[in-house]
């Protein structure tokens, strides 16, 4: 029986303009101190910008974009025998993929200077869209320690099949 009581998951309602719940996401990941309507005029001032260049539904394009920097597996760091090993595996629930890549893109968006927040998250949004971007060399990175490290997983074979069907894609 776990120490902690198990934590109920939180129900997010989608975003009021486009209805769409990784959306509400991002803008949540955006909002600092609390100020959410800041958030919400970042966002949305750049997804107008990208429906604007690429004249797609920004919302189609940011779930693509989202979907391209998804990572397939994860790598957690466990002590055996005196040393630590990285033991890959693979997700199976699309929300903790959605999560890291949000948290990805941010990241990215963040470490870019000399522009505005706006400017940042709309073109980290159209490199993933276009499979390139900071975002997107995170994954192919966390995907080549999982595929070297794949001989501590409980599986090896199915980390190796995930790997392989995003580099092939």
């Amino acid at each position: 029986m776990p120490r902690r009581p198990i934590k109920k998951k939180r129900i997010l309602l989608p975003d009021p303009i486009y209805n769409s719940l990784s959306i509400h996401m991002l803008v949540n990941r955006v909002m600092k101190s609390g100020k959410k309507s800041v958030a919400y005029r970042i966002v949305y001032t750049a997804l107008r910008e990208i429906s604007d260049i690429t004249k797609k539904s920004p919302v189609e394009v940011f779930e693509k974009a989202l979907e391209n920097a998804m990572p397939k597996v994860e790598v957690k760091p466990r002590r055996r025998a005196g040393s630590v090993q990285l033991v890959p595996r693979v997700l199976r629930s699309t929300e903790r993929g959605k999560a890291t890549a949000l948290r990805w893109m941010l990241d990215a968006c963040e470490k870019k200077s000399n522009k505005s927040m706006i400017s940042r998250l709309q073109t980290e949004i159209l490199d993933a869209y276009e499979k390139k971007g900071n975002a997107l060399k995170k994954k192919e990175e966390l995907h080549k320690i999982a595929a070297n490290n794949a001989m501590y997983a409980k599986r090896p074979q199915t980390v190796l099949n995930a790997v392989s069907q995003t580099a092939s894609s």
